[in-house]
């Protein structure tokens, strides 16, 4: 299927709610097609807009999803709107109950050691019929990178779940997708210590309103580097909003 693309300070997004991202990776496995999707969050994208070669690197992306209200209210800000938030965590998570209905493999990579079996273990008894194909932990050095990939090859899944944080995840996938194979690959952060139960993931409703990212600071503070960037990333997009109006008379 076709998804509407956003530009946000040269860095694109897709117009896609989790259905519509849900179909594109039914196509997308169907197709056979190698690609990778980012998840993008506010702090990603300031960092995109500063830096050439990331912004080069989520552009490469097959499909790019606002995780975090921050770019959803920067690209309303904007006047280039997107329909709605798909966490990476929810998309994983959908992704995988797909996989259990349409009897696709899934490879779990990232997290600390013992966290992705931890995952995976929580995946299955969600969906009793999801065949995850393998793990591996997100510790390993250059040495031991072609075993993980030859690993990942062998087992040939469809859906491969990265979570090795942000850029690191996204440099990955670039550097791994094609020659790998893997028709849909997505970097979720840390959603393998949620979906572990290391980790509480905020209430349904502070999700709904946008303010899961306050509950993770308050939480763990070290994230505070993160919600940092939501200031700048507002004035970003005001400088932008009226660079663009000044640009068009009609604006």
């Amino acid at each position: 299927m076709t998804v509407s693309r956003r530009e946000l300070f040269g860095v694109q997004a897709h117009d896609v709610g989790l259905e519509a991202a849900l179909l594109w990776a039914r196509d997308r496995i169907a197709a056979r097609l190698p690609g990778y999707v980012v998840t993008l969050n506010g702090s990603l994208l300031v960092q995109a807009a500063r830096d050439p070669d990331l912004r080069e690197l989520i552009n490469g992306a097959a499909l790019v999803t606002a995780d975090g209200i921050g770019v959803i209210l920067a690209a309303r800000i904007m006047g280039a709107p997107i329909s709605g938030r798909v966490a990476g965590i929810d998309l994983a998570v959908a992704l995988c109950a797909g996989a259990a209905e349409a009897g696709h493999r899934v490879f779990l990579l990232g997290g600390a050691p013992g966290v992705a079996e931890a995952a995976a273990a929580a995946l299955r008894r969600r969906h009793p019929t999801l065949q995850i194909v393998g793990t591996h932990h997100g510790f390993f050095d250059h040495q031991e990178e072609e075993a993980v990939r030859a690993q990942i090859r062998q087992a040939r899944p469809e859906l491969l779940l990265v979570a090795l944080g942000a850029p690191r995840q996204e440099r990955w996938m670039q550097l791994h997708s094609a020659e790998l194979g893997v028709p849909v690959s997505i970097g979720v952060g840390g959603s393998f210590d949620v979906l572990a139960g290391r980790v509480p993931r905020a209430p349904r409703w502070m999700q709904r309103v946008g303010l899961e990212w306050l509950y993770r600071v308050l939480r763990e503070p070290r994230r505070w580097s993160v919600v940092r960037t939501i200031p700048p990333l507002f004035l970003m997009a005001i400088r932008e909003r009226w660079r663009r109006r000044a640009g068009d008379p009609h604006g």
